[in-house]
């Protein structure tokens, strides 16, 4: 369990017993003083106890990771971990095609110095690279 020092206005009316319109109604007023963080309305606990919405001592604990603020926390560390493993993916790819281009190269120029001892006047094949 953690205590946050900030909920979201519907983790905060779950806790007050409230409703999450209630909230915002009171933000409208002007008597409750709410932010944003990540796109998201938050209130602070201790604003909630000044209003009066909760006592002092009262428990605001959520499990972690229930909060809404976690919740695109959680997604957006699945993303980076998604791309992380693309990004592996791309780059052991990108390593393999090196490795295929350098044998590539290599073999033509074998073939070229074997075509000039063959046919030694001949430019049949005039190095490009």
């Amino acid at each position: 369990m953690t205590t946050p020092r900030m909920l979201t206005l519907s983790d905060a009316a779950e806790v007050c017993g409230t409703t999450k319109k209630a909230l915002e109604r009171r933000a409208e007023r002007g008597t409750l003083d709410v932010g944003r963080r990540g796109g998201v309305r938050v209130v602070e606990v201790s604003e909630l106890v000044r209003v009066g919405l909760l006592d002092a001592g009262a428990d605001v604990s959520l499990p972690a990771g229930n909060s809404a603020i976690d919740r695109p926390l959680a997604v957006l560390a699945r993303r980076v971990a998604e791309a992380d493993a693309d990004l592996a993916e791309l780059r052991a790819a990108l390593d393999a095609t090196e490795s295929a281009l350098r044998r590539a190269r290599e073999d033509a120029r074998l073939l070229r110095t074997r075509l000039a001892q063959v046919a030694p006047g001949a430019d049949l094949l005039a190095e490009t690279a």
